[in-house]
């Protein structure tokens, strides 16, 4: 038979190793949520948007990025052929969609072009048509679609290792040849 000693021990016992786990629960908690808000992002030059017109789809990397100021290296820009009666489609990553960012179509005719800024979470995906309605009455022929450019501001590395804001542009030629530079 166990005396109430033995048995007020025992009680006192589990209530400490229950304090002491759920400590060690409340700790880890903190250390894991700490670690999860402070880990770090991927480089601005390493996020990609999905284009995609019908079954066709590419992986789009930054054309420019880099922190404001600084000489930029411009990259090339790749092109999906997007028809009059067709639309680009773009796929926009939490580390873009999650920030404000910017949309910029550019159509042959440059009274049709166009911008749309968007703010953090309004959208994750664009669709954008091949070719517009004609904005005068004495144009017979459809805007047609040339190049789509995403842009934002986000936050990487320097080459001192130290985080800086980078301008940061995603551009798709909607006309010509794979990897072909319009702008050049």
């Amino acid at each position: 038979m166990v005396s109430r000693k033995e048995a007020k021990k025992k009680s006192l016992l589990r209530i400490l190793a229950l304090i002491i786990a759920v400590v060690i629960v409340v700790v880890a908690s903190v250390l894991m949520q700490n670690w999860w808000n402070n880990r770090p992002g991927p480089q601005p030059s390493e996020v990609s948007i999905t284009a995609s017109v019908g079954e066709e789809e590419m992986e789009i990397f930054p054309y420019l990025a880099c922190v404001p100021g600084t000489e930029c290296p411009e990259g090339d820009i790749p092109a999906l052929e997007v028809g009059p009666d067709e639309s680009l489609h773009l796929e926009i990553p939490e580390p873009i969609h999650q920030l404000e960012w910017a949309l910029l179509r550019i159509y042959d005719d440059p009274a049709a072009n166009d911008q749309v800024l968007h703010g953090s979470y309004d959208a994750t995906t664009a669709e954008i048509p091949g070719s517009v309605d004609p904005l005068t009455e004495d144009s017979a022929e459809r805007p047609q679609l040339v190049l789509v450019e995403v842009s934002a501001v986000m936050v990487g590395l320097d080459e001192n290792g130290e985080e800086a804001p980078f301008s940061v542009v995603w551009s798709i030629s909607a006309q010509g040849e794979p990897g072909a530079n319009p702008g050049n």
